[in-house]
C-alpha cells in the first residue's frame, strides 16, 4: 500500500529523519515541505495524500495549516510531528482535524506501529530493512543543533505548562556564533530594567562546557505563584523565579543531553543582581567563538515572558559537531 506523502517541517534534519523513518515502499511520492505555504500548495496541487506536519514553524505554523485545510476542504491525512508536547498543543490539533499526534524525538518502530493501527500500514516491516536513502546537501551541524534543542525546548516548556497550568508559546530558536563581547552585549540589554533579574546555571560534562542564563521580571512573580495555587508572601518572589529557572534551564539541559547521548552535570542557579562577566564564565580568551541559542517563552494569557541565552565555549563546538555528524547519519 503506496501513498503520495508530503514532509513538513523547517528543520531538514527533521525532515530527513522522518523519510529515513517511513517503511520502504510506503511512499508511491515524497515530497518536503520547508514551511506551511509549500505544504499547503503541494496540497492544492493534490500532490499529498497524508502530510507529516511540524507545529512550530515561521511565517505559517501548524495550527495555520491545519486551519486552511479545514477552512479550504483539502482532502488528506494529517499526522502532527512536534516537539512542543503540551497537553493543550495536542487537544487543539486535534481538534483541528489531524489524524494523530507523535512527539520529537520520533522512533521508527513508533511510527510503523501509529501507520498499522490507522490502516495505512497493512503489516509491520523488517527492521532489518535498510533505511531509504536521503538526497541533499549535507546537514550542517548547527542545523542539526537547533532541531535538538527545539525538543529540549518543547520539553522544558510542557514542565512549566503543567506547573503552572497555561498553555506556553513555543518559539524558534536563533543559534549563532559570536564574541564574548557579543554576548556581554546582548545581556547588558536585558538589563537595562531594574525590574529585570538575571539567572544563571553553569553546565559541564562529556567534553562541554558553558552556561543557561535566564531572564525574568520581578514583578511576575506574584502572578506565577497565584498561577501555582499560592498566596503571595514577603521574599516568596526572589524564591519563586529562582526555582522556576532552575527547572526550565535543568530541563533544557536534560533533554539535550539525552538526545545526543552525552552526561552533562550543573550547578546551582544563581542570581545576578548586575551584570558581570563573571556570570558569562566562559572562556579567558574573548576572541575565542561562543556558540550562542537565544529563544523567548510567552504565556500569551497572561502577558508573561521568559528569555533564555544558551551558551557553549569555544572548546565545546568540536565535540558537538562529531556527535551531530554521527546522528545525521
Amino acid at each position: 500500500m503506496a501513498h503520495s506523502v508530503i514532509i513538513c517541517d523547517d528543520s531538514r534534519f527533521a525532515r530527513n529523519q522522518l523519510a529515513r523513518a517511513l517503511p520502504a515502499g510506503f511512499a508511491r511520492d515524497l515530497h518536503h515541505a520547508e514551511n506551511g505555504r509549500e505544504a499547503l500548495a503541494l496540497l492544492r496541487a493534490r500532490r499529498g495524500e497524508l502530510l507529516f506536519l511540524d507545529l512550530n514553524m515561521p511565517d505559517l505554523d501548524g495550527y495555520q495549516v491545519l486551519e486552511t485545510i479545514r477552512r479550504e476542504d483539502l482532502h488528506c491525512l494529517v499526522i502532527v510531528v512536534s516537539g512542543d508536547i503540551q497537553p493543550q498543543a495536542q487537544q487543539r490539533i486535534m481538534g483541528l482535524g489531524a489524524l494523530a499526534f507523535m512527539r520529537k524525538p520520533m522512533e521508527a518502530s513508533q511510527l510503523h506501529q501509529l501507520l498499522l493501527r490507522y490502516g495505512l500500514l497493512s503489516e509491520l516491516p523488517n527492521t532489518t530493512d535498510p533505511h531509504p536513502a536521503v538526497a541533499g546537501p549535507q546537514i550542517g551541524y548547527l542545523e542539526s543543533l537547533q532541531e535538538l534543542i527545539n525538543v529540549a525546548m518543547g520539553q522544558a516548556a510542557n514542565q512549566m505548562a503543567n506547573l503552572l497550568n497555561v498553555f506556553i508559546h513555543l518559539p524558534i530558536p536563533a543559534l549563532r556564533l559570536c564574541s564574548r563581547h557579543q554576548v556581554m552585549t546582548e545581556v547588558a540589554s536585558w538589563c537595562q530594567s531594574e525590574s529585570h533579574c538575571l539567572i544563571s546555571q553553569g553546565f559541564i560534562g562529556s567534553n562541554l562546557a558553558g552556561e543557561c542564563l535566564i531572564r525574568l521580571d520581578r514583578n511576575d512573580s506574584g502572578k506565577i505563584l497565584r498561577l501555582m495555587g499560592q498566596e503571595e508572601a514577603e521574599g516568596d518572589g526572589h524564591e519563586v523565579l529562582m526555582e522556576l529557572a532552575a527547572m526550565l534551564s535543568s530541563a533544557l539541559l536534560l533533554g539535550l543531553a539525552e538526545q545526543l547521548g552525552f552526561r552533562l552535570s550543573h550547578s546551582h542557579p544563581t542570581m545576578a543582581d548586575t551584570l558581570d562577566e563573571r556570570h558569562i564564565p566562559l572562556a579567558d580568551d574573548h576572541a575565542q567563538p561562543v556558540l550562542s541559542v537565544n529563544f523567548t517563552y510567552t504565556i500569551p494569557s497572561q502577558q508573561l515572558s521568559c528569555d533564555l541565552l544558551l551558551l557553549f565555549t569555544e572548546a565545546s563546538l568540536r565535540p558537538l559537531e562529531r556527535r551531530l555528524s554521527l546522528l545525521v547519519e
